[in-house]
């Protein structure tokens, strides 16, 4: 019925509302960055001592590590808890710190805490279909935030975070492509546009009058922040490249306009929920004799991986 235009345009003036009373979170200069191109970049946000050392930490995790397997890629995530950064100090200080938070609470539109992972892509990881995170997408109908702070280099090879410099604007030509998009998603199967997740290949991004998607490189401590209602996706890589980082993720009800508390003890709540959900999904799973899509594996196996080439 094209009802779906209203939700985005009522998704929109909630999230800018949130903005407004958020904006002492980001300085101005990066507010405006992120306005205009979806997504901000800031190098050298860890030192390159703080970077050895968050690694040197993570070297003795045996702790909780789960895979998904999209296509020919492997994404492996840690979920950053209090049990995750004990004996870990610069861990604990760089994701408890203001510094990083605020701008990340910002950039979600909520003062509630994100959720934060070591999170590590396997390009090539095994044969099967094409990595459907690769093809240019808007995550859902209204602005969400994801960040990388990356712990290693990240070049073209790699499969860097792509963009769509500008596709975060709601511009005449994005609501008009939006509506005429919702008239067919239910029926198009790509798995994921019918969920709400719309994709958008080149000849859609020339309706938008959008430019190219363009691969953001980064030098280890780079921390990019994006709003994932715009259209990007992970680069093309090269067979068994990979790339490590601490990720974050901020989804909420986007039509509450009040902005929430940012109250550290309820990330222990959510956490809470969220690891007893995958426990809920990993029997069920085992009940059918699968594995569940978020499944557990050893953390040796993403934590020791190597980039090709390189040396233990």
């Amino acid at each position: 019925m094209g009802l779906h235009v209203f939700r985005v345009l009522a998704a929109r003036i909630s999230a800018h509302f949130r903005w407004f009373l958020l904006s002492r979170k980001m300085p101005q200069s990066l507010r405006h960055e992120y306005a205009e191109n979806g997504f901000c970049v800031i190098p050298d946000f860890l030192t390159q001592d703080e970077i050895a050392a968050i690694k040197s930490e993570l070297a003795s995790f045996n702790g909780e590590t789960r895979q998904m397997i999209q296509g020919n890629t492997a994404t492996q995530r840690i979920l950053i808890t209090s049990d995750t950064k004990k004996i870990r100090p610069t861990l604990s200080a760089i994701t408890n710190s203001s510094r990083f938070l605020h701008l990340l609470q910002y950039a979600g539109a909520k003062a509630t805490m994100p959720l934060l992972y070591i999170q590590r892509i396997r390009n090539g990881y095994l044969e099967g279909n094409a990595d459907p995170q690769k093809t240019m997408h808007s995550d859902t109908f209204h602005p969400t935030m994801k960040a990388w702070l990356f712990l290693e280099d990240v070049k073209p090879e790699h499969g860097p975070f792509t963009y769509v410099r500008g596709s975060n604007r709601l511009t005449p030509k994005r609501l008009r492509w939006e509506y005429h998009r919702s008239l067919t998603a239910a029926r198009l199967h790509d798995g994921y546009s019918e969920k709400g997740s719309f994709r958008a290949d080149a000849a859609d991004l020339e309706q938008m009058d959008l430019p190219a998607p363009e691969g953001i490189t980064a030098s280890a401590g780079t921390l990019v922040i994006a709003n994932t209602n715009g259209f990007h996706g992970r680069g093309q890589a090269a067979p068994g490249a990979n790339r490590i980082e601490i990720w974050a993720f901020s989804r909420h009800n986007p039509f509450n306009l009040w902005p929430g508390f940012g109250f550290k003890v309820m990330r222990g709540v959510q956490h809470f929920f969220l690891q007893a959900y995958w426990r809920h999904m990993d029997k069920q799973a085992k009940k059918r004799g699968v594995k569940s899509s978020w499944h557990l594996i050893d953390a040796k196996d993403m934590l020791e991986h190597q980039r090709p080439g390189s040396q233990k």
